[in-house]
């Protein structure tokens, strides 16, 4: 029964996924600031269940961060801008489903969290890209 008691301001690890690790790059009374290799995390301190630190080294902070479930956060990357002579724009990523098979999959996946029956004889999905577009279609 040892896995029933819980301490104040913690959870269950059944309740949260594995450790944010990264380095501390703001903290303030209102928000929590974690650069990872892709960005930069920005969580509000009440959805902080916890934060140790991993490991400091010449004025830098390596922290671990417990988020609590269901907690929203800003999460803000950085890239070159290039100026050219239309607006700024990002362009959308494309669909992790790449080859035909892959997309079927995902798009089986889809249907039966839709509650979507399958007809018999029909190839599934179709997967093209060109121009950095994703199209996706049932057949």
């Amino acid at each position: 029964m040892t896995d029933a008691i819980h301490l104040p301001a913690t959870a269950s690890s059944r309740d949260r996924g594995p450790a944010l690790r990264g380095l501390l790059v703001a903290e303030s009374d209102r928000d929590i600031s974690v650069r990872v290799d892709g960005g930069t995390w920005t969580f509000d301190r009440r959805d902080i269940v916890r934060l140790t630190e991993d490991r400091a080294s010449a004025g830098e902070r390596q922290v671990r961060v417990d988020i609590r479930p269901g907690a929203t956060a800003d999460f803000t990357r950085r890239m070159r801008v290039e100026l050219v002579d239309r607006p700024i724009t990002l362009a959308p990523e494309p669909s992790e489903a790449l080859g035909d098979e892959q997309l079927a999959l995902a798009t089986r996946g889809w249907a039966a969290k839709l509650r979507i029956a399958e007809r018999g004889g029909v190839t599934g999905a179709t997967f093209t890209f060109r121009d950095g577009i994703n199209c996706d279609s049932l057949d």
